[in-house]
């Protein structure tokens, strides 16, 4: 990659971090079983935030609709929204569901229990965990004009590496 592109790939990722640190709630889509979508609002884990990793944080029911949804097909999408930046953003990775107590214990924080209240609850306790692995971005003073008629795409490479893709639009 050459440095103008890699200039280009830091100023998206820095806009994405920017969106994403600033939006607390976000939309999580999961695929479901009869093969359309499903769309909920969720409130996320905030992260370290000198930890930029591109891992968001999810708690939820490990009964629940998205978690059975979630080991069934692991691939799903998050949108962030900020209008009135016009900053939009879709990304997409793997979700990885941790339903096992001794590692829900090392995420768990006691501000959680309000969530969970009762040992039934905690017991069924999961967090979600999504490593993004593709962005599309629509962030004005960010991505390229004309704003809006299309994302500028941002996937990651096998080694680690953003790149900037065409538009599929």
């Amino acid at each position: 990659m050459s440095h103008l592109e890699d200039t280009e790939v830091n100023r998206l990722l820095e806009g994405a971090a920017k969106l994403t640190a600033k939006v607390l709630n976000c939309w999580l889509v999961t695929l479901s079983g009869a093969g359309g979508a499903n769309a909920r609002p969720m409130g996320r884990v905030l992260p370290d935030p000198s930890l930029n990793d591109w891992k968001i944080l999810f708690l939820t029911d490990g009964r629940s609709r998205k978690a059975a949804e979630i080991r069934g097909a692991s691939g799903v999408e998050l949108i962030f929204q900020n209008d009135p930046d016009e900053a939009f953003a879709a990304l997409a990775g793997l979700a990885n569901l941790i339903d096992d107590p001794s590692e829900v214990g090392k995420l768990w924080k006691a501000n959680y229990d309000a969530y969970f209240p009762t040992a039934e609850d905690r017991a069924n306790a999961a967090f979600i965990k999504v490593a993004v692995d593709r962005m599309e971005l629509w962030m004005r003073g960010v991505t390229p004009e004309p704003f809006g008629m299309q994302p500028t795409v941002i996937d990651r490479e096998a080694g680690g590496a953003w790149c900037v893709r065409a538009s599929q639009n």
